[in-house]
């Protein structure tokens, strides 16, 4: 497919998560002359495989090696450590690019909004999860572990990867690729109680049975479920016996040999972690520090896979001085654009993002997370970016007549401000140190924690 006047498309991804580079593949494969960059605000590239991947699952980021093949293709420039909205603005890219494509994922955590959130020891899941992957945002951050008890807010993957950290030997996550100084702490770690707790039953909970599964096999840990949990009621009952319902059917499964763990005198020698169901989050208590948590016991009203959660004043008290908050995730916020309030998400219709009025804004797009929700797997992406390309292909006669200049016009834009940019070969010289430091420690990799480090090795 030939471009007007054998003009390249000139494409600005923002983000470089697998999103981001799934979109760059789409447009490769298009069969339309482009030319791509990817900004990322930080030196490194991977977003979520770097950064939202548990690094106890090292074989997930190995996906990381089919991205290197797509920023190596030579219509594609990465350039790292670029902040769009403070290092050059939306606008400005605009006057050099046809097209934008947003794929900066979803990396604030959402709040409860309840009393109590901002007590000493109660974190957003996004914090953690920031700190214990090397995040250069979140090292600054504290997490007491010198609590015996914590309490996770969450039924999802989040929630599993956050309580498998607490528990997890500290000889197992040293294979890990957790910085040095998260492992340093969480070897001095006194929690030996964790409740995983959710608001709706175990047919509704989002986790997946293989990470469900996981949490079982951890050493000298007893994962346990109270048996009335698994009493189930007739609209669910009728969403289990649901042929198409397998997650549920496989995950119901894995709650039952958990059931059979339960017991009211526990082996005080080994971790303890209880999955709870219908309780909803109230308040935190405590003077400063988190003490408790104060939890209603929530029921069912409505059809089979229609139930909607109907709070009571039936409280219930979970000690705990730490507590981690995963309930969903929002995208970051770009001027002239505007966030949907209830998905978290950048306003999109059909991948083409709208300003305030309500409007297209034309020639810019979204993909991945920030567009559709924090769902699926790292290869759901790829689908949902290919999506996103189909809607560019189907719009290119409004913009392609336009002559944009693209890398080289953004690479004097950001030499005339003195911006350092990373190139993917610059990062390559992080990332073969990164490794080379990890295997004097037995680990896959030790990760620079600050941006300054990582500028350091170029």
């Amino acid at each position: 497919m030939n471009n007007a006047n054998n003009h390249p498309l000139q494409v600005a991804i923002i983000g470089s998560g697998p999103s981001g580079f799934y979109v760059a593949e789409a447009l490769l494969n298009s069969g339309i002359s482009t030319e791509i960059t990817i900004l990322e605000k930080l030196p490194c590239p991977y977003g979520l495989i770097r950064y939202g991947v548990a690094p106890d699952h090292q074989k997930l980021k190995n996906v990381s090696q089919t991205l290197d093949v797509i920023a190596e293709n030579p219509s594609v420039t990465y350039l790292g450590n670029v902040e769009v909205g403070k290092d050059i603005q939306i606008n400005e890219l605009m006057q050099l690019y046809h097209v934008l494509v947003f794929t900066t994922g979803m990396t604030k955590s959402s709040q409860l909004g309840i009393e109590g959130e901002s007590l000493i020891g109660v974190h957003p899941s996004s914090n953690f999860i920031g700190w214990y992957n090397g995040h250069p945002d979140y090292q600054s951050l504290r997490f007491d572990f010198t609590h015996d008890s914590a309490v996770i807010i969450g039924h999802g993957n989040v929630a599993i990867d956050i309580c498998r950290v607490l528990a997890k030997p500290i000889d197992e996550l040293r294979k890990s690729d957790i910085p040095e100084q998260a492992l340093d702490l969480l070897s001095q770690s006194k929690i030996n109680h964790i409740n995983l707790v959710g608001r709706r039953g175990p047919i509704q909970a989002k986790f997946t049975t293989k990470e469900l599964h996981e949490l079982g096999k951890l050493e000298n840990c007893s994962v346990a479920i109270h048996p009335k949990h698994l009493e189930l009621g007739e609209k669910c009952q009728q969403e289990l016996d649901e042929i198409s319902n397998l997650i549920a059917k496989k995950n119901h499964r894995v709650f039952e040999t958990y059931r059979s763990n339960f017991t009211t005198t526990p082996d005080t020698s080994k971790k303890q972690i209880s999955i709870e169901f219908m309780l909803n989050p109230k308040a935190f208590q405590g003077d400063k520090q988190l003490q408790s948590i104060v939890f209603e016991k929530t029921r069912f009203e409505g059809p089979a896979f229609k139930q909607v959660v109907i709070p009571s004043n039936d409280l219930v008290e979970i000690p705990g001085g730490l507590a981690f908050t995963c309930v969903g995730f929002n995208g970051s916020q770009f001027a002239g654009l505007t966030i949907d309030n209830k998905k978290g998400t950048l306003s999109n219709i059909n991948s083409r993002l709208i300003n305030e009025h309500g409007e297209i804004v034309p020639g810019m797009y979204t993909a991945g997370w920030v567009k559709r929700g924090p769902n699926g797997v790292i290869g759901t992406n790829r689908e949902c970016a290919q999506d996103t390309v189909n809607q560019i292909i189907e719009d290119m006669p409004e913009f392609v007549h336009q002559f944009a200049y693209g890398k080289k016009s953004l690479i004097e834009h950001l030499q005339a401000k003195n911006i350092q940019f990373v190139t993917f070969n610059d990062w390559k010289v992080i990332d073969a140190v990164e490794v080379e430091l990890g295997q004097k420690l037995g680990k896959p990799r030790e990760k620079f924690t600050s941006v300054s480090s990582m500028l350091a090795c170029i």
